[in-house]
């Protein structure tokens, strides 16, 4: 409870005046490290626009131990954590809010030509038919939004799936069936992928 209300405090002092007034409690203390503005450097996806179905999920998985127990997950680890202490109305409230919230993320240039040609290709020929063209997700196949979300996180995610850090649970048909696809993917066609999905799907 404490963490929470640190993280609160902390987003208040960002955004005070920004024109969150109507934000919910539990959503603000989120924002401390979700929001668009800090979630790079604190290594935290941004959670605007993505599906209310998935947000819910992963909230409960933290819950329930479903993810964020494998020892090399330090960040995980944190969120179940802070997870243990919502109510099932506080998960409601957040994966609402959230859901319906425009994304901000920008675009991240820099890769070469080649590499996102590569990631192009991994991208159609193993995201692309659950997770959609534009990565924009999919509520049939429980497929998140991926563009919402930077490079760095996603090749975190990637490797973790890989390395079975996530995706291991008997309760996670999506996860499981995630890792597998993963685990086809060398180093190299992680970094690839996830620089293409991170710089907009160009």
């Amino acid at each position: 409870m404490q963490y929470k209300l640190m993280l609160c405090a902390l987003l208040c002092a960002v955004f005070s005046g920004d024109g969150q007034a109507d934000m919910p409690v539990a959503a603000a203390t989120c924002g401390g490290c979700h929001n668009a503005a800090v979630a790079t450097a604190t290594g935290a996806p941004e959670l605007n626009g993505q599906h209310e179905f998935y947000l819910r999920k992963q909230l409960e998985q933290w819950q329930n131990g479903s993810r964020g127990q494998h020892p090399d997950d330090s960040r995980g680890q944190q969120m179940a954590a802070i997870a243990k202490t919502l109510t099932a109305d506080d998960i409601s409230i957040l994966a609402r809010y959230f859901s319906q919230q425009p994304s901000s993320r920008i675009a991240e240039p820099g890769s070469d030509a080649a590499l996102l040609d590569k990631g192009r290709r991994i991208y159609i020929g193993n995201c692309g038919a659950c997770h959609g063209d534009k990565a924009q997700g999919n509520l049939a196949l429980n497929a998140p939004v991926l563009s919402v979300l930077n490079k760095d996180y996603l090749l975190l995610q990637l490797s973790h799936f890989n390395s079975g850090v996530r995706g291991t649970a008997k309760s996670d048909r999506p996860g499981r069936q995630m890792a597998l696809i993963a685990r086809g993917l060398s180093p190299a066609d992680m970094q690839a992928v996830a620089a293409y999905i991170g710089a907009g799907l160009p």
